[in-house]
């Protein structure tokens, strides 16, 4: 595990992506990416895809990284780049509790991983934002595994927090 510079974290919003991008960031030292912050423009306004994508594939194009994000049509790219990737592939209730709780916590502001003037609020949005959470089980998982297997490189799958404990406990204890 040494010699891993580029780490990829994929999954729900909610899942644990940018708490576990902090903790490998911490052992690895790597360069950290959310790529949320690069992604919306201010006040969740959606980006020109295409613009969008440079932006992605220069970061991913880079020598050392921790990605955190999503975008399934971006992903067959950082994962040929990755050289590992988490799946956090958590329950949705899970997702949910810790989206209500960073609510309560940030509510009016922007979050660490956010883009600028991106608050976080109630409002149509959000609503919108919630069905896609509950969405992602049967939209995102097959096509992320399809994604994973044929690629040929290192991968994991958590579905809990222990798991990612574990997962910690042995990088720290083969590392420091």
């Amino acid at each position: 595990m040494k010699n891993i510079k580029r780490i990829a974290i994929i999954g729900n919003a909610g899942s644990g992506k940018s708490t576990l991008t902090q903790q490998l960031h911490e052992i690895f030292n790597l360069p950290v990416y959310h790529m949320d912050k690069y992604f919306w423009k201010p006040y969740w306004t959606y980006p020109d895809p295409e613009e969008y994508k440079i932006i992605h594939d220069k970061i991913c194009d880079q020598d050392a990284w921790i990605i955190d994000a999503m975008n399934l049509r971006l992903l067959e790219y950082r994962i040929a780049r990755a050289d590992i990737i988490i799946f956090l592939d958590r329950p949705r209730y899970i997702c949910f509790w810790r989206i209500f709780k960073r609510l309560v916590k940030y509510y009016g502001k922007q979050t660490p991983s956010a883009a600028e003037k991106c608050r976080e609020e109630i409002g149509f949005r959000f609503v919108k934002f919630l069905k896609w959470v509950w969405d992602f089980k049967k939209n995102y998982p097959p096509k992320i595994m399809e994604l994973l297997n044929k690629s040929n490189k290192k991968f994991y799958i958590f579905k809990s927090q222990k798991e990612v404990d574990q997962f910690l406990n042995k990088l720290t204890e083969n590392i420091l």
